[in-house]
């Protein structure tokens, strides 16, 4: 059976003007697959359409007579061409910049080493970084083109990998650190009441977070920042600040409960001081890869005091 669907019949299904049952039998027709069965209509003149659907549209906004030579019907068309670009323009750009950004996404390294061990760790650029006990570090996979930023805390050795277009950052809890290409020592840890760093080659730039404040470092100098908010520069030997990194344990006039998170960190034991006088008494000595026992004996006979250990727990009175 022939199929005959007339043209001013497709015309009103493109423009979703027919009836359920006259859809039903279009839409069967369009399914028919042998092309002898079927009677193929004139193509449909889909300008004459689309100008037609623009009048009927025009004249349902805009109602009233228009003014003799003006042609709502290609004013609307252009108008809406206008919205089509437009919103054409604002979806490639949210789509573009969405794409940038997730090209953007930065990948992350997280080193943490735990009390009574030490490691070493070399980043992208090349920077070898030794980092002591009970310290973290967090690093991108891959640095800028225009810096390198890293965030920091506990004690570690640098050494900046050097170059001169993209400045090398060390963002700690309290302080910036920020340099081209040297070797300096660092001692960020949150607990403790001030931040330093010092210098064995090259120069530093050492700052406090969010302020104008800053001390510009050379070889031999030490940047104290403290949480009263001083900071304060000063020459030393920079070698006695970095024995950890050869296994010496040093000491430099500090007080013993300074000392007692030293210990801590590198023997992984928890210290007790429980007469509170001794806190602020001061100890300055230097041990080779010592064992906790001697540490204590020479302590115990400088400062005057008494101790001992339990498991993991030592206790000082």
């Amino acid at each position: 059976m022939k199929t005959n669907i007339i043209q001013e019949l497709l015309e009103r299904y493109h423009q979703g003007k027919v009836t359920p049952e006259e859809r039903l039998d279009i839409e069967k027709w369009l399914q028919i697959t042998n092309e002898d069965d079927l009677t193929v209509p004139p193509a449909v003149d889909m300008q004459a359409t689309e100008d037609k659907n623009w009048t009927e549209l025009s004249g349902r906004l805009f109602p009233e007579n228009e003014p003799k030579g003006f042609n709502w019907m290609w004013f609307t068309k252009i108008a809406a061409s206008v919205v089509l670009v437009a919103g054409f323009a604002l979806f490639a750009y949210h789509s573009f910049n969405g794409s940038k950004q997730q090209a953007e996404v930065i990948s992350y390294h997280e080193v943490s080493v735990p009390k009574g061990k030490k490691a070493v760790c070399t980043l992208p650029d090349g920077t070898v970084v030794q980092l002591n006990a009970d310290s973290k570090l967090k690093y991108p996979e891959k640095f800028t083109d225009t810096s390198r930023v890293i965030e920091f805390e506990g004690e570690a050795f640098f050494t900046v990998a050097k170059d001169k277009k993209r400045p090398f950052s060390i963002n700690s809890k309290q302080t910036v650190v920020r340099v081209l290409g040297t070797h300096f020592n660092l001692r960020a840890y949150p607990q403790e009441n001030k931040t330093d760093v010092v210098v064995e080659e090259g120069r530093v730039k050492f700052s406090v977070k969010n302020k104008k404040d800053f001390l510009i470092l050379t070889a031999n100098q030490q940047g104290i920042y403290t949480v009263d908010h001083s900071l304060k520069q000063q020459n030393v030997y920079a070698a006695a600040y970095y024995g950890w990194r050869n296994n010496q344990l040093q000491f430099n006039d500090e007080k013993l409960s300074d000392i007692a998170q030293s210990l801590e960190r590198w023997y992984n034991i928890k210290v007790i001081i429980k007469n509170a006088a001794l806190k602020n008494e001061r100890y300055t000595g230097k041990f080779n890869n010592p064992a906790v026992s001697s540490v204590l004996s020479s302590m115990a006979f400088a400062i005057k005091f008494n101790y001992h250990i339990t498991g993991n727990t030592l206790t000082i009175y």
